[in-house]
């Protein structure tokens, strides 16, 4: 009767779908967010996994005293919830996920809220080959990174670290948190313009794995899809403006006041193109990228091949 009463009114809200079990791993600043507001939605039962003790640094983002510095991150995130939420079954392991073994304790839905880039591709992976769903939920400072997708990383050298300390405020925290809840239990959330500063950034690192496969894949891949790779200025030359087929003056050039044969035109664009799928190969085996449609194109790549060996194992 009780729960009925607590869970009256979010029952109102058509397709909102609540797991019977989640797993948590990392229980710092957003995974003890995300484990309250799982318990708080009324999630059944949690399985925390967290190998550290909680730091007096941490108690800037968490709803917790001092007294409980010292104490196993797992065990202060359950008691929190006991407070709240008696009926909830609770579950701690205090290890680091570090080998696909590791992560036979997970099961329901997967939160993964570790700082540690390794565990979340281990993670990850373990999830996509067990058809667990997957949800990553983490933040640098004041980007969220909250995504369904394959991990990435806003800095490879911290990452490839593992731990780091990042400034951390619990704003982003609690808001890292509860997008990544709702991106996983509902389908979407309507903000106002009263937010309007929150905006979307591009992720400038793709990680190093899905660089590694394009790099197995080989050149020829590459070249063979050319136009997916080459930059959005393909056409330009450095001294004209862009040539543009479709234009009455299609073959004059402003800038120089000179006008273009068909053949000088089409050397150019092979120039071109050229330059654009050196810059490309370069990008790839230095892991910098720095081409949002390039960074795009390997992140589109990674997807049609994870499905296309999906369907090559049914």
């Amino acid at each position: 009767m009780i729960q009925e009463t607590i869970y009256d009114r979010q029952n109102r809200i058509p397709e909102l779908n609540i797991p019977k079990v989640a797993s948590i791993v990392g229980c710092g600043g957003t995974g003890f967010w995300t484990a309250v507001f799982l318990a708080m939605s009324g999630v059944e039962e949690l399985i925390l996994v967290d190998p550290d003790n909680l730091e007096m640094s941490n108690l800037n983002r968490l709803p917790l005293e001092e007294r409980h510095s010292g104490m196993k991150k797992t065990v202060v995130t359950k008691d929190f919830i006991g407070n709240i939420r008696k009926t909830v079954r609770i579950e701690t392991h205090e290890n680091s996920i570090v080998k696909p073994e590791d992560c036979t304790v997970l099961r329901g839905v997967i939160f993964c809220c570790t700082d540690s880039l390794k565990s979340q591709q281990i993670i990850c992976a373990y999830c996509n080959k067990n058809k667990l769903h997957y949800q990553r939920i983490g933040y640098d400072g004041t980007v969220l990174n909250v995504s369904k997708a394959f991990p990435l990383s806003f800095d490879e050298s911290n990452e490839q670290r593992g731990y780091t300390i990042t400034p951390s405020w619990v704003i982003p925290a609690v808001f890292a948190a509860s997008a990544g809840v709702s991106s996983r239990l509902y389908k979407e959330l309507c903000i106002m313009d009263d937010i309007g500063k929150v905006h979307v950034q591009n992720c400038s690192y793709v990680c190093r794995k899905i660089l590694d496969d394009a790099m197995e894949e080989g050149r020829e891949d590459i070249l063979e899809n050319i136009c997916d790779h080459i930059p959005d200025d393909y056409g330009y030359c450095d001294d004209c403006s862009r040539i543009d087929p479709d234009d009455s003056g299609y073959g004059y050039c402003e800038d120089c006041d000179q006008r273009y044969s068909e053949d000088a035109i089409d050397e150019i664009k092979a120039e071109s193109e050229e330059t654009g799928f050196n810059n490309a190969i370069e990008q790839i085996e230095s892991g910098e990228i720095g081409n949002d449609a390039l960074q795009n194109a390997l992140l589109s790549w990674k997807e049609k091949k994870e499905a296309k060996d999906e369907q090559q194992k049914q």
